[in-house]
């Protein structure tokens, strides 16, 4: 797992508590939308625009502008009924010192701007998801920076008989700016139930993430380049797209999870895997790693989340790319494992890769144990043999390796290196729920545990336990 993986820790365990159970009166009904996507020329520059038409009425609409000479703004104007409108969005407040995320309400009656963060505008007769309006130089290598400096308000205009928003995208030779909008006739987000409503205070999509045209960027890590301050890199996976797949009562989570799965589909390289972009300073360093390589931890956590996708909307395009991801996985780790000697051999791969020469990689023990899991979900799914043998095979470099992977104060090692050495610090918690889910699908496959993954898990439990470690996700 890259370094960058720690600094999303934290986001992801605000997310989980999305992950709701639907109960049987919320029956998951899904057709596929139509979608469209043009491009237009305006004053000072191009503007591209992509809509989701789903059958239910809703649509989403996406707004990219490029700009090539400095213009004026190019404004977007959205209509609805004005009286009794609301905004509500997400407040951080200060609570004796501790800063939380509560809920704020405007009436669009008594505001002549929204602030610039998302938040839901809810009127008599129309319910909108509207994004911060964004402007960003693109760096190269799917990097972008934002300039805060030039995004403009979104104006609440007042007629007699309605409202609209008047949306502002600035026109800056070399910059981009960026907007986008859902909308319904129903509620988006059941939000008379309080649960509900502070489980979306875990959503980022203006902070710490962005939602982009082409993607999903995160705050860019200082030992990516390129980087500034205000970077945002686009990243193979989404770490918000698991909560609303799981989060069936909101139209809103319904219609984001699947646009946001479209663009991975749209993103995936003919081979199969998704490219992180920026060079990581680290493992050009350590490995000779260049930009543009195969992380394993990303791309596998991708192709699960299209793999759930597959199952929830019956959508052929997700089922098919998770396939293309599983043969790709099946083709690296033929390619870079590691022969672990045992009662039957076992394998340990590579966690990166690139098709340039480069020194051979560690093995993380989450990496292994991720793969390890989606390959047995695609068993269980397509029945296809290959997927079972190759996390077989994986599974026995773990377990050979046995109590080696148990450090001396009853932690595990974060991972194994082809010199046969152990080292760095593991994660609080992260490879504890692998290994749990791994332990899952081993006693539902083959209807026992498999003891040396208990052996793990017991050892990481009890070293949890004695730092008073808190999983979030238990």
């Amino acid at each position: 797992m890259t370094k960058v993986r720690k600094s999303v820790l934290f986001f992801l365990a605000l997310l989980v508590s999305l992950a709701m159970p639907p109960s049987a009166s919320d029956a998951f009904q899904w057709e596929k939308p139509t979608i469209k996507e043009e491009s237009i020329s305006v004053s000072g520059g191009a503007l591209k625009q992509k809509i989701y038409q789903f059958k239910n009425g809703d649509v989403f609409r996406m707004y990219r502008l490029e700009g090539q000479i400095d213009s004026s703004p190019y404004v977007l104007s959205v209509p609805f009924a004005g009286e009794g409108s609301t905004f509500r969005h997400v407040l951080s407040a200060d609570n004796n010192g501790q800063i939380t995320r509560v809920w704020n309400l405007l009436s669009l009656a008594e505001t002549n701007e929204l602030p610039l963060v998302p938040g839901f505008i809810e009127s008599p007769s129309r319910y909108f998801w509207v994004a911060s309006p964004i402007v960003y130089n693109p760096l190269g290598r799917t990097t972008i920076e934002e300039k805060k400096e030039l995004a403009l308000p979104i104006a609440v205009k007042k007629e007699w008989y309605r409202m609209h928003l008047e949306v502002q995208l600035p026109v800056k030779a070399g910059m981009v700016s960026e907007w986008w909008i859902m909308e319904s006739s129903s509620p988006l987000v059941p939000w008379d139930s309080e649960p509900t409503a502070n489980l979306w205070l875990g959503v980022d999509l203006s902070d710490k993430a962005k939602w982009l045209y082409d993607g999903y960027y995160y705050t860019s890590p200082s030992t990516y380049v390129p980087y500034t301050v205000n970077a945002f890199w686009r990243n193979p996976e989404n770490y918000v797209v698991r909560s609303f797949l799981a989060n069936p009562t909101s139209k809103a989570a319904q219609n984001m999870a699947y646009v946001m799965l479209d663009t991975a589909v749209r993103n995936q390289e003919a081979e199969g895997h998704w490219k992180t972009y920026p060079q990581s300073q680290w493992l050009a360093d350590d490995y000779g790693i260049p930009d543009g390589f195969y992380d394993t931890r990303f791309n596998t956590g991708m192709a699960e989340l299209l793999l759930d996708g597959c199952k929830k909307y019956n959508e052929s395009e997700f089922c098919e790319s998770a396939k293309r991801y599983a043969l790709y996985l099946r083709n690296h780790a033929s390619q870079y494992h590691y022969v672990i000697p045992g009662p039957t051999d076992g394998w340990l791969v590579a966690d990166y890769a690139h098709p340039t020469p480069h020194k051979p990689t560690h093995v993380s023990l989450n990496h292994q144990l991720a793969e390890i899991n989606f390959l047995w979900k695609m068993y269980m799914q397509f029945q296809d043999p290959a997927d079972q043998a190759l996390a077989t095979v994986m599974l026995q470099g773990v377990t050979n390796l046995g109590e080696r992977w148990i450090t001396q104060n009853g932690d595990l090692h974060y991972a194994w290196f082809p010199d046969d050495t152990f080292g760095r610090p593991d994660y609080p918690y992260l490879t504890y729920n692998d290994l749990r889910e791994t332990q899952r699908l081993y006693r539902s496959l083959y209807g026992t545990e498999q003891p040396v993954i208990a052996q793990l898990m017991k050892s990481k439990e009890m070293w949890m336990a004695a730092n008073k470690v808190v999983n979030p996700f238990q």
